[in-house]
C-alpha cells in the first residue's frame, strides 16, 4: 500500500474504502476455493451472446436456450473422455505441484504439524489436522501446494495410511463433481407454431423505437486497462511484434511491394549454395533471376550477325525484295 500511495495517492485513498477481503488474496477467507481476482467468467460468457443480444426478448432468451443446450453436450463429451480422479485442468496444476514437491525436506514437529524448508531460509509451517499451510494456497484453492504433498509423501513413507495425494484436493476439483453438475440437460422446446396462445388480458405493446445515428455497437466496451496496453497513436491497434510476410515468396519480413524474390531467410542462405541436398530456389526467385538474365544478355542480329542492335536497327541490312538502307541527305 505505500508503494501505492506513493504513486498514485487517488488510487490509495479508492482503495482503503473497499473492504481488503474483496481484492487482497491474503484477507481470502477461502470458502470459495478459488483465489482468481478476475470476472472472466462473466466475460466469457457474454462473448458468446453478441448474436442475440441485440434480438428482442424471447428470441434472445432462445438464443441463450440453444447454447446452453450445445454447452452442456460439449462438456459432457469432454468428461466421458478424462481419465482420473480430477478434472483435466487440476491434473495438469496438480502434476506441476508434485514436480516442485521433490525439492522440499520435512521434519515432524509433532501433533501432525511439520515444517517444511528447501535451501536458504524459505520454510513454511504445516498443519495437517487443520489442513492449512503458512504460504495460504492450500486455503485458498483447495489444492495442497506443494509443501503439503512433501508431507503427504513424508507420512507414506514413515506407514502411515494417507492415500494418493490427489485424496487431499477438495472436491470441487474432482471429476465426479464435474460430471455432477453437468448431469442436468435441457429439454429441447418445439418452435413458436406450436405454442399456446397468452391468456393473459393484458396486451403488451413493443416500445417506441428511435433510429439512432451511425451503426450499433456490438462488441463490449473494452476497460481504460485493455485500450492503454494495445492502443497506439490515433486510437488505432499497433502492430508491435507482428511479423509481416510476403505473398510472393512467402518470405517473412517484408511485403510484396519490396519483393526482390529473396524469399526466407533460411532458403536465402541455402539458395547461395548449388550443393546437393539443399532448399530449392522458390519459383518467384527463378522467375526473377531469368528477367534479370534477359537484360543483360547481348542482342545478336540476324541479318548481318552482328552484336549490340536487331535487325530492325541493322543499317547493312540486305534482305531479298528488301529496300536499301536509307541515306543521310547532307
Amino acid at each position: 500500500m505505500d508503494e501505492i500511495k506513493q504513486e498514485d495517492a487517488s488510487l490509495h485513498e479508492w482503495l482503503l474504502n473497499i473492504p481488503a477481503k474483496h481484492w487482497v488474496r491474503a484477507h481470502f477467507s477461502g470458502r470459495a476455493k478459488c483465489d482468481v481476482l478476475l470476472n472472466n467468467l462473466c466475460e466469457v460468457f457474454n462473448r458468446q451472446l453478441v448474436g442475440g443480444r441485440d434480438k428482442p426478448i424471447i428470441t434472445c432468451l432462445e438464443y441463450i436456450r440453444v447454447y446452453m443446450m450445445k454447452r452442456i453436450m460439449v462438456v459432457n463429451k469432454m468428461i466421458s473422455k478424462a481419465k482420473g480422479p480430477l478434472t483435466p485442468a487440476a491434473t495438469d496444476a496438480f502434476n506441476e505441484i508434485k514436480h516442485d514437491a521433490a525439492y522440499y525436506t520435512v521434519t515432524l514437529a509433532g501433533m501432525k504439524k511439520y515444517q517444511v524448508g528447501a535451501s536458504g531460509h524459505n520454510q513454511v509451517a504445516v498443519d495437517m489436522n487443520n489442513k492449512t499451510c503458512s504460504c495460504r494456497k492450500w486455503e485458498l484453492t483447495g489444492m495442497p501446494c506443494k509443501h503439503v504433498v512433501a508431507v503427504i509423501w513424508n507420512m507414506a513413507q514413515n506407514g502411515e495410511n494417507v492415500g494418493i495425494p490427489e485424496k487431499w484436493v477438495s472436491e470441487v476439483y474432482w471429476l465426479d463433481t464435474w460430471r455432477n453438475v453437468y448431469k442436468n440437460t435441457i429439454e429441447p422446446v418445439a418452435g413458436r407454431d406450436f405454442w399456446s396462445p397468452s391468456t393473459c388480458p393484458t396486451v403488451i405493446t413493443h416500445p417506441k423505437h428511435h433510429t439512432q445515428v451511425g451503426r450499433p455497437k456490438k462488441k463490449r466496451r473494452k476497460s481504460a486497462v485493455e485500450l492503454a496496453d494495445k492502443v497506439g497513436k490515433g486510437g488505432k491497434l499497433t502492430r508491435k511484434g507482428a511479423s509481416v510476410s510476403c505473398g510472393k515468396c512467402k518470405g517473412v519480413g517484408h511485403n510484396s511491394r519490396s519483393c526482390t524474390g529473396q524469399g526466407s531467410s533460411q532458403e536465402k542462405e541455402h539458395n547461395k549454395c548449388k550443393g546437393v541436398g539443399h532448399i530449392p530456389q522458390t519459383e518467384a526467385a527463378q522467375k526473377m533471376k531469368g528477367n534479370v538474365a534477359r537484360k543483360r544478355a547481348i542482342v545478336t542480329c540476324k541479318v548481318c550477325k552482328g552484336k549490340g542492335h536487331n535487325s530492325r536497327s541493322c543499317r547493312s541490312k540486305k534482305v531479298s525484295g528488301g529496300s536499301p538502307p536509307p541515306t543521310k541527305i547532307m
